[in-house]
């Protein structure tokens, strides 16, 4: 999962290892070392996640600038973190606090894990998805591209809807049989090459600008 992580810290030399260790996971790492530019680069970068560290005063300085409710979960990074601070990060609004002396694979998981989640939160709330003129309307399963309504089966949606939910990001085929297909779906099976070749007659066929692209190799993604 290539998703965009923004690391708030007070320590550039904490944040240079941290930014290399996430990053070698998969994640997309933007560093934040300037407390006033917080809400430049949430808006800049539109994260997926946040992680912050530093002492607890600095903790809790960030969190209320982080709103009330926020679109993506919060994350702080401690080393061996005391139950009351625990207790008090979670008071301010911390999804999870993660001690940083845990495996690199178990930090990953947990984060992996609060974005599906808010991945699914978010999906409950929003009415539509969209990228340039391609428009999914999910409460109606109607698909537009330039205003023309496109028809899709049932199994066309789901997969367009899975890579609208990921503009930028590379969707790995055995990704997408797990979420499209189901987990129990054999695998070896090239029926997602099959169902991208049936997206792209309809959404991209006739048209200047291809948005559903090939990673060699990987999987595919809009872009």
């Amino acid at each position: 999962m290539k998703a965009n992580l923004l690391l708030i810290t007070d320590d550039e030399n904490w944040g240079a290892k941290w930014q290399n260790d996430l990053e070698s996971t998969g994640f997309k790492v933007h560093l934040v070392l300037d407390t006033e530019q917080i809400d430049r680069e949430i808006a800049i970068e539109s994260p997926e996640v946040i992680v912050i560290s530093g002492d607890w005063s600095y903790v809790i300085e960030i969190m209320p600038r982080l709103g009330d409710e926020p679109a993506f979960p919060i994350i702080v990074l401690q080393r061996s973190p005391r139950t009351a601070d625990t207790v008090m990060a979670f008071q301010y609004g911390a999804n999870d606090v993660i001690n940083e002396n845990m495996a690199i694979e178990e930090i990953n998981a947990r984060i992996v894990s609060l974005i599906r989640l808010f991945r699914r939160i978010m999906d409950v709330y929003s009415d539509e998805l969209s990228f340039e003129d391609l428009r999914m309307e999910l409460k109606s399963r109607k698909v537009f591209r330039e205003g023309e309504l496109i028809r899709l089966t049932p199994k066309e949606y789901e997969l367009l809807r899975h890579l609208l939910k990921r503009v930028g990001e590379v969707c790995q085929r055995e990704a997408i049989l797990q979420e499209v297909w189901g987990y129990d779906f054999a695998t070896g099976t090239n029926v997602v090459d099959v169902y991208i070749r049936h997206l792209r007659k309809k959404i991209d066929k006739g048209r200047a600008r291809k948005l559903i692209h090939t990673v060699r190799g990987t999987g595919y993604m809009i872009q």
